[in-house]
């Protein structure tokens, strides 16, 4: 009887506590009520919790609410999306008349908030462009700064979650493959309707269908109907002090289905497109000159049929520098070598790279997939350079003098063909994969090198001349085929079997000629190569897919036998190595809720040692370097763990990732250098045994927008750790290393008094080691960088951009290096539409940027600096064009 009481008043309690909505729905016009018209109220999580209809007098009711926030849609046909955050305590809440617009009477300059910015649909996290307000004329560039999660370097590197963007595609095709920067910097912010976020598996896997757990982060922008057809692009010219001039130009023509794209860029400020962006970081680097050129076609053909898609793009690259560097290797029982060096440096490159697919659907139940890539280049070079190593600060241990003038020519092919066909109503699938690959280069080297060794108390003992013409030829081919069936098991499961080649072979002729004084040509047999390497491959694949509405697994695993054959006809060397691999992935993707998304991936692979690491003796650089292989090298093993979850707040239009990942190689393959006492380097190959070289990191990134929407605003955090074996000098050492780092990102652009992109960070390495304890060194780094956009009078606005970065000190370098820069950018806007810039540009306004560029390892310890100009001035004009693209009939 008492626990009867109980529960009924634990109900009567609960429904004390619950509380009504009401209201009436009308048209905003003319005060109609609209019937039947939807309610739904929706939790923190996105979760619908209650629902309703408005009656014929368009009134409605939702009863028996519990405490909480909470999200109100109201949707009618034909008519905008109404929502209000809403938050339920102890009263009764009566939202009296409410009114909604007609999608008919909705105006250009009508601005519908309270969109769902932001959505999980499995694994792919999706932003309505809408949501996200950008300066008109802005690029895609501009508008992935405004994404949650999403950010934008200055040089146009895109990061999504912490993870780098290696993939930009437009409707789900690359434009522009072999460069995504061409994307951001050209399509229209405003022509954008959803920008999407994911995972994409290799192009392999998606057409074997057999999964190698190769994953690249992908960005995906889903135009607008209305900005499928139209032209639009940019041009730009701007000149400036010592010289400097910067043209390129962009025309783009969408019409449907059909897209053709054209670029240019010529500048002698060595970056390509728009090298005089003032966001950049515009150091130019000694002496550089660009030219680019390409063309990106798309289009269907045979009533859909067919899809065809085709680049071109032409480089041509040049520069010339000279630089100094100071190198600090530690040696064992505290010895060191410390070596200067001054070098100058002159290069040129064209190359024509060709890029084509063709997707051809037969028919209904058979499709075929061609790519089509080629390239061809051609380098030169000339550099010469002069070095000398002290021994334990005081003892001279080595001088080195050398100038290297080359050629070189290189082309390839490759052509790759699936066909994939459906056996029966079932699902039952064939995939048939063909790949070939041929690529040819030669290069002519003269080589003039001069070597003066010196003994334990600094007297010269030996110099060595070499004086050579090295001729050099490199031919490869490959041949790759797979067949695989796929049976689906159940309406959820799906069974993936097949088989694959490969075979591979290459052919490396080095001919290193003495030059000597009597005009003979003498082959230098230590300096040259007839090597012959042949590698067959044969894999058995299986893959397991499951899928429902929330969880999704797939399970792969290729076995393979690799025999391998290497032969030197001039070193008289015979290798021949058969090695077992496997490879396992699985990954496992689980919707919590509509806003709550959790992936776990795991891979299993070996790495099998190349010939360069196996074979015994390789021809020397110079004296002071000895490459040699080690034919008892085994396979490595590596299995890696990453974890991603993400979450997003309807209410507070925020969102929140974390993904982490950890790496574990057992028999590691490193490199063992010796360092002798005159300077000189050997190293070769081993395996790191009974022990395991791991690393792990983990990244964890928040955004919501503040101030009404008008910024977004998120904090971030990172930890990396590794824990490796290596060699010092020959002897085993174990390297800890621990990176923190933790910061904001900040950005504003509705085009009012000030916009603003910001970025922070604070970091700390720490480096412990068993060998050289005395270099263990725990530094401390810091960067902010700023663009600000002052909106003035008469259409005149002003940017600066600021750039900080500190990095601390250690046991070899005693002083931190400071980096600072400022560049201003004033324009005017012209025309009616704004699209023509006036600009006068200020690069680095107090000159003030440090040079100096270091790096270091467990012992050795670098600090070089580079001829450099970093303050220049700049003024330029730019034209935006854009005729129909995103804009609507009428507009």
């Amino acid at each position: 009887m008492k626990r009867s009481i109980l529960i009924f008043l634990c109900i009567i309690s609960h429904y004390l506590s619950a509380q009504s909505i009401q209201g009436v729905v009308v048209d905003q016009a003319d005060q109609k009520t609209l019937e039947n018209a939807s309610i739904v109220l929706l939790d923190t999580d996105s979760i619908m919790r209650y629902f309703t209809r408005a009656n014929a007098s368009g009134k409605f009711s939702l009863e028996k609410i519990e405490k909480g926030e909470y999200l109100l849609l109201i949707t009618y046909p034909k008519f905008e999306i109404y929502s209000q955050p809403l938050e339920i305590k102890s009263d009764n809440i009566d939202l009296k008349t409410i009114g909604i617009n007609s999608q008919s009477n909705l105006l250009e300059e009508v601005v519908i908030n309270q969109k769902i910015p932001i959505k999980i649909k499995g694994d792919t996290i999706e932003y309505d462009a809408g949501s996200f307000e950008t300066e008109k004329n802005a690029k895609l560039e501009d508008l992935l700064r405004r994404l949650p999660g999403l950010t934008v370097s200055a040089s146009g590197e895109i990061t999504a979650q912490g993870k780098s963007v290696s993939k930009v595609l437009i409707d789900g095709e690359e434009f522009f493959g072999y460069d995504p920067k061409i994307a951001i910097r050209n399509v229209r912010a405003d022509a954008v309707d959803k920008v999407q976020v994911y995972e994409r598996k290799s192009e392999e896997a998606e057409l074997t269908g057999i999964d190698d757990g190769v994953r690249h982060q992908t960005v995906n922008v889903v135009l607008k109907e209305e900005a499928r057809r139209g032209v639009f692009g940019n041009a730009n010219a701007s000149i400036g002090t010592k010289g400097l001039f910067d043209l390129n130009t962009f025309v783009a023509k969408f019409n449907k289905s059909e897209r053709l794209a054209i670029t240019g860029n010529w500048n002698n400020m060595g970056n390509s497109g728009d090298a005089s962006r003032i966001r950049m970081n515009n150091q130019i680097v000694g002496r550089p000159m660009h030219k680019s050129g390409g063309m990106n076609y798309e289009n269907n053909f045979f009533e859909k049929k067919l899809h065809l898609t085709s680049s071109y793009n032409f480089t041509n690259n040049g520069t010339a520098n000279e630089s100094n560097s100071y190198n600090k290797r530690v040696l064992n029982d505290n010895q060191t070598q410390e070596t200067t060096r001054e070098g100058a440096s002159e290069n040129d490159s064209r190359n024509h790279v060709l890029r084509s697919q063709i997707r051809y659907r037969i028919d209904s139940i058979s499709n075929l997939n061609i790519q089509l890539n080629g390239g061809k280049g051609q380098q030169t070079s000339s550099s010469s350079s002069s070095s000398s190593t002290l021994r334990n600060e005081n003892i001279k241990a080595n001088e080195f003098e050398s100038r290297h003038n080359s050629e070189n020519d290189n082309e390839n092919l490759n052509l790759r063909v699936d066909y994939r066909r459906r056996l029966n109503k079932k699902g039952r699938s064939l995939n048939l994969h063909l790949n070939t690959q041929v690529d040819n280069s030669t290069s002519t080297d003269q080589v003039d090198e001069q070597t003066h060794l010196y003994d334990t108390f600094g007297v010269i003992q030996d110099t060595v001349i070499v004086d050579q013409t090295r001729l050099s030829e490199n031919k490869g081919n490959n041949l790759g085929a797979s067949i695989n069936i796929s049976e689906p098991i159940t309406k959820q499961l799906n069974l993936t079997l097949g088989y694959s080649f490969n075979t591979a072979a290459r052919n490396a002729l080095v001919n290193a000629y003495d030059n000597n004084l009597d005009a003979s040509s003498t082959l230098d047999s230590l300096y040259s190569k007839n090597e012959t390497n042949n590698s067959h491959t044969n894999g058995m694949n299986l893959n397991l897919n499951f899928h429902s509405n929330k969880l999704n697994v797939n399970l792969s695993n290729r076995t393979m036998h690799r025999h391998q054959e290497l032969t030197d006809s001039y070193r008289d060397i015979g290798l021949s190595r058969n090695f077992w691999q496997n490879n396992l992935n699985a990954n496992v993707s689980y919707r919590i809720t509509n806003n709550k998304n959790l992936t776990i991936g795991y891979q299993n692979n070996t790495n099998v040692p190349s010939f360069s690491q196996l074979q015994p003796i390789q021809p020397p650089t110079n004296e002071l370097y000895r490459q040699l292989g080690n034919p008892d090298l085994k396979r490595e093993t590596n299995n890696n763990i990453n974890f991603n979850f993400n979450k997003f707040s309807l209410l507070k239009a925020s969102s929140f990732n974390i993904n982490a990942n950890s790496g574990f190689t057992k028999n590691a393959i490193v490199n063992r250098s010796i360092i002798d006492e005159e300077g000189r380097t050997t190293t070769t190959f081993v395996n790191i045994q009974n022990h395991i070289n791991w690393n792990g990191r983990v990244h964890a990134n928040y955004t919501r927008p503040i101030l009404n929407g008008s910024v977004q605003f998120g904090p971030f955090t990172s930890v990396q750790f590794s824990n490796n074996y290596g060699f010092i000098n020959g002897d085993l050492n174990r390297s800890n290393n621990t990176n923190t780092n933790a910061g904001i990102n900040a950005n504003k652009q509705n085009s009012k008094n000030v916009d603003f992109n910001f970025n922070l960070s604070f970091g700390v390495n720490n480096e412990v080691n068993t060998i050289q304890r005395q270099l263990n060194n725990t530094a401390f780094r810091s960067s902010a960088n700023a663009d600000l956009k002052y909106f003035l009078p008469f259409k005149f606005s002003l940017t600066q951009v600021l750039f900080y970065s500190y990095t601390g000190k250690s046991k070899v370098f005693p002083e931190p290096i400071q980096q600072f820069y400022m560049n201003l950018e004033l324009t005017r806007k012209l025309l009616k539409d704004e699209s023509l810039l006036l600009s006068v540009k200020a690069f680095d306004v107090f000159n003030s940027f440090n040079n100096t560029n270091r790096s270091f390892n467990s012992n050795s310890f670098s600090e070089t600096q580079q001829e450099m100009l970093t303050q220049y001035f700049m003024v330029g004009v730019k034209w935006d064009f854009n005729k129909n693209l995103g804009k609507k009939n009428g507009d």
